[in-house]
């Protein structure tokens, strides 16, 4: 399966040059790769420990939610029958908890929207395939986006976009222009607190929209709106969203945050890989 393959290839690539991975500093997309491959390396009889993992970590670490997860949802009730063991698996709750968790939901519909390019990459010649279009995901976006909308559901689509930014370049052909007007234009004049920054950091995301190239003005105006800058960073709450903004900001940049993000799927009962 692609899927499987890529995260199994990202993760062997990961101890290569971090030397054993988990417990290791790691930048964002390293954390996101590592906490997909343990989600997705789970028996078929726990797919609901792992829907029930993977809703907490929505609920309290969006920042580490990816595409990858979805493997586990993906027809649950095609595998019903297929547990180890004899085993019930429980695919209408399944099923139920996939539906609560708002930003993989996001994640597998920006993925339709660019036409299921993790699926197909494998079978794709990228010189002959066309682009797909960006205006249905810059339609979608401004209505996820636009005022009155429930905020937690507004935050969901923006961590969505972002892990999903370098499909949708792969998937465009890097025409993500539109996409940067459309999140400068709709972010600065919705009146819906995204990250409790109303129009904190409007001047930034201005500037962040007109500075750059469009992957890394979408990253910024993305990680303005989440995650203001201008926030105190008195507090432990916003020092943990200035260090989740860094690692947004910066690929690069390390940390070893993502192991709150282990302890949830240990907490579960998931078997943690080392």
């Amino acid at each position: 399966m692609g899927l499987f393959d890529s995260l199994k290839n990202m993760f062997a690539h990961h101890e290569h040059h971090h030397g054993g991975g988990i417990g290791q500093p790691l930048t964002l997309a390293d954390a996101k790769a590592v906490l997909a491959f343990i989600v997705v390396h789970q028996q078929l009889a726990d797919m609901r420990k792992v829907a029930d993992a993977v809703k907490q970590l929505q609920d309290e670490m969006p920042q580490y939610i990816t595409f990858g997860m979805s493997h586990y949802y993906s027809e649950p009730k095609r595998v019903r029958f297929q547990s180890e063991g004899g085993k019930f698996i429980d695919a209408d709750a399944i099923a139920t908890a996939f539906a609560e968790t708002t930003v993989l939901q996001d994640e597998c519909e920006i993925q339709h929207l660019m036409g299921d390019i993790e699926d197909n990459r494998e079978h794709r010649d990228p010189a002959k395939t066309p682009a797909v279009p960006i205006d249905e995901l810059v339609r979608v976006t401004d209505e996820r986006l636009a005022t009155g909308n429930d905020e937690e559901q507004s935050r969901a689509w923006l961590f969505a976009l972002f892990d999903q930014l370098d499909d949708i370049a792969e998937a465009t052909k890097n025409n993500l222009e539109p996409l940067v007007t459309a999140l400068d234009t709709t972010l600065q004049n919705s009146s819906a607190t995204i990250g409790n920054s109303a129009t904190t950091d409007a001047g930034n995301s201005s500037n962040n929209a007109n500075a750059g190239d469009a992957r890394s003005r979408i990253i910024s105006l993305i990680a303005d709106a989440l995650f203001p800058a201008a926030e105190s960073s008195k507090t432990s709450e916003s020092s943990a969203s200035a260090a989740i903004r860094e690692l947004m900001l910066n690929p690069t940049a390390t940390s070893l945050d993502y192991m709150l993000a282990i302890d949830v799927l240990r907490a579960h009962g998931l078997t943690i890989c080392r």
